[in-house]
Parts: structure tokens; C-alpha cells; sequence
């Protein structure tokens, strides 16, 4: 390979949060080394993983390597309030979950669950190993969207905001005595950014898309080929937008390679071919394998250097924010559309300014967008 790169980035790091990260990674490898943690504060280490998204993931495999015994008692007790918190969560979430493919299932709309629930359900053995937060739902289009949004109104869910044209995602919160209890994400195209969003059709990826018992009908996954893409590109767009780097997302994407055979890299290089998607799938196959030594054959990763470098998108620069708004403004189709693309994203709603940035005046919120932006603009020099 010509270019490596090291997944998540230890650069901006304490020297602290840089061993956290090479002794966290190697114990969900399954390298414990007990004798690092004499180094590492249990305190900071539990905030440190719960951050990263694999807390629960951790005390399980501890456990699964017979090394939960050997760790200091008071990382034990630490982590064993934490894990049921987990499982607390994941129960709740499930219910929303379950809900939401009654609502949908009796509205007669076929909705696909995206994301960490998603993966939960058929790529961990426990679902409470993989936590999230927001519950992301595909629709075939906006209209459905917005029924969608309206069959989850019986249940507490109320939308923040209308999104305008050029966003393909509206959030619904479900907010009890003042206090955000569930986030509900409908989305109308796969990814929310001009430059993916027309890359898989919701037609395609219903067809080969999985059934998830424990929820009910109402709710389906993406195929393992497809969720793979996706979680790529939802790499790439928090890659683009500047969201921090979790390990869960690169650890997804571990045991989506792990459960790969030869007919299945086969399937995902023709995808990415036709897609034109080498680049994206090279940059997080590349991080995980750097993280988690992910077993990939020689034959794909040449396969997918050699078709990324032919790519008209840069792979070596999705984290390149300015870049990457050119590449979405040249991704629609007409002058109008980008006219309208520009317009909207540099001038937002009310609702949308109050939903990213809280109450206020328009004019004020727009003051604040401006300050950021040109703050990003300066970081990205």
C-alpha cells in the first residue's frame, strides 16, 4: 500500500488520551496489557472509552479474554455501573425502536433502520455492545418522510425544524418533562450531503435489505455489502463536517470485514466500482485494518488503491472541508440547484438556526454562524 493512514488520529491528543487509545485498541484486539494500566487512571480511562462508544465493548471483552479478574478492583467496580447503564439504555431503545415499526408498519410505509441500532441487531452478539443514541431511519423520499414524521407524533416525537431542499434529513425529538429522552433522524437520502446522496437509490438497498426479528416487521437493515458502504461514507461526511472520530464506527467496520468470503469482496468491489466509491471504502478499511489488524485479502486492497487513485473525488482529502463543499456544490445538477444549494446552506430557517444553535433572533444566530464558519475556514488553513 502507498498510503497508511492511522484511523483514529492520536494529533491533539494529551499524552494521557494517546495511551488510552493504543491500550484500548489492543484490548478490544484482544491484547490486555494488564501491565500498561498501572499508567492509566480507571476514572479516566471509563470517560475515555465511553467517549469512543465501546465502553460495554470493553468490559465484554475483558471478560471474553479472562483478564476481567487480573484488571485493578476499582476498574471493575467502575466498569460494571456503566455496562448496566448501557443495558439500561439499550432497552429503551429497543422499545422506541419496536414502537416506531408498529407506527410505521400500520401507516404503510417501509422504513430502514441505519446506522449503530442497526448494526446492533445482526453484527454484535449483544445488542447493548454497541451503543448510539439517535434512532436513523432511510424513507423512499421526503413525502414519506414527512408521514413517517407524523406516524411518530402518537408517540412523543414532535420535529425541531422543516428542513429546507438541500437537507435530506429532518430530526424528531421526543421531549418529556423538559428532558430529550429520544432522538428520532428521518432521512430521505442515505447521506446528508450533495456530493453522496444519490449514490444508492432507497429502491436498491430495500432489495437486498435484512429482516431484524427483534424488532418487529415494521423495521429493516441494510445488507452487509451495503451497510458497509454506508458506514464508509458516513466516515467520510464526519470526516468532511469536522465530528470527531469515534473507535465504535472503525470497529464496525472490523466486524463487517471480519464476516467478509471471497464472493462477498467480490460483490463490494464491484459496488465500489460502479459507485465510484473505492476511495471512500479504501480510507476506513485502511484505518480499521491500521487499528485492529482487520484480516482484508491483498487482491481488494490493491483493487481498491488502484480504482480510488482513478477517482474524480481525492480520497486522500474527505477530511478537506472546503474541498469537499466544491465537490458538493459540482455534484448537482444545474445552476439553479446550486444557486439554491449556496443560498440555503449560508442562510438557514429560524427554526433550522435555533435548532443547531438555540434561541434567538435570526439575526443573531446568523452572527454566530458567520463567526463559526470563518472560524472553520481559518482552522482548515
Amino acid at each position: 500500500m502507498a498510503h497508511e493512514f492511522a484511523g483514529i488520529s492520536s494529533k491533539g491528543m494529551t499524552m494521557d488520551d494517546a495511551c488510552m487509545l493504543d491500550w484500548l485498541t489492543a484490548a478490544l484486539r484482544g491484547d490486555v496489557r494488564l501491565s500498561a494500566l498501572a499508567a492509566i487512571a480507571p476514572d479516566q480511562l471509563i470517560v475515555f472509552a465511553k467517549d469512543q462508544g465501546v465502553l460495554p465493548l470493553l468490559e465484554s471483552q475483558l471478560r471474553a479474554t479472562g483478564h476481567f479478574a487480573s484488571i485493578p478492583l476499582s476498574l471493575q467496580q467502575a466498569l460494571i455501573p456503566h455496562v448496566r447503564e448501557a443495558v439500561v439504555q439499550d432497552l429503551f431503545r429497543t422499545g422506541e425502536m419496536r414502537k416506531l415499526a408498529s407506527a410505521l408498519q400500520a401507516a404503510g410505509i417501509r422504513a430502514l433502520l441505519l446506522k449503530g441500532n442497526a448494526v446492533a441487531q445482526w453484527l454484535y452478539p449483544e445488542s447493548h455492545l454497541r451503543p448510539s443514541s439517535d434512532i436513523d431511519l432511510l424513507l423512499s423520499s421526503r413525502a414519506d418522510a414527512e408521514r413517517a414524521a407524523c406516524a411518530a407524533q402518537p408517540l412523543g416525537y414532535a420535529l425541531g425544524f422543516h428542513p429546507n431542499s438541500s437537507n435530506f434529513e429532518m430530526a424528531a425529538q421526543r421531549v418529556v418533562d423538559g428532558v430529550s429522552r429520544s432522538e428520532l433522524d428521518l432521512h430521505c437520502r442515505l447521506l446528508n450531503s450533495a456530493a453522496y446522496a444519490d449514490i444508492f437509490s432507497f429502491a436498491e438497498l430495500w432489495q437486498e435489505s435484512i429482516a431484524l426479528p427483534a424488532l418487529g416487521e415494521g423495521l429493516r437493515g441494510l445488507s452487509l455489502r451495503h451497510a458497509l458502504a454506508h458506514a464508509c461514507l458516513n466516515r467520510a461526511l464526519d470526516m468532511q463536517i469536522g465530528v470527531p472520530d469515534q473507535l465504535k464506527l472503525l470497529y464496525d467496520i472490523h466486524l463487517m470485514v471480519e464476516r467478509m468470503h471471497e464472493a462477498d469482496w467480490a460483490e463490494v468491489l464491484a459496488m465500489a466500482q460502479h459507485k465510484a466509491i473505492n476511495g471512500v471504502c479504501l480510507r476506513s478499511i485502511v484505518d480499521a485494518r491500521t487499528r485492529f489488524h482487520s484480516d482484508v485479502p491483498a487482491h481488494v486492497m490493491e483493487a481498491l488503491q488502484r480504482n480510488a487513485d482513478a477517482e474524480s473525488i481525492d480520497w486522500h482529502r474527505l477530511d478537506d472541508w472546503r474541498y469537499m463543499q466544491w465537490r458538493n456544490l459540482k455534484a448537482l445538477p444545474t445552476t439553479g440547484a446550486r444557486l439554491r444549494w449556496l443560498w440555503q446552506r449560508l442562510a438557514p430557517s429560524s427554526s433550522h438556526l435555533r435548532y443547531m444553535y438555540g434561541e434567538g433572533s435570526w439575526l443573531g444566530l446568523m452572527g454566530l454562524r458567520l463567526w463559526r464558519g470563518v472560524g472553520r475556514l481559518h482552522a482548515k488553513r
